[in-house]
């Protein structure tokens, strides 16, 4: 699926990067992505929300992510 705002050599650069790097190296990059797409989201909610403590920020992201409240999840 080649993305709209980039031409066809640089997409062939990319994909030939991601193959190298295999699955693991792969693997890889989307866990950093999801890392930083959750840290970026509970700097949102920090910033929303100053006086919240660090459990608050978590209920609030699991509250935003799934639609549930984290003190519901038991282990």
């Amino acid at each position: 699926m080649l993305a709209l705002d980039t031409k066809p050599e640089a997409a062939a650069v990319q994909e030939a990067a991601y193959r190298h790097l295999g699955n693991m190296g792969r693997l890889k990059i989307a866990f950093e992505l999801s890392n930083l797409v959750r840290d970026l989201a509970q700097a949102g909610i920090r910033k929303r929300n100053p006086e919240y403590t660090a459990e608050q920020v978590i209920e609030a992201l699991s509250r935003q992510l799934y639609s549930v409240d984290a003190r519901q999840i038991e282990d």
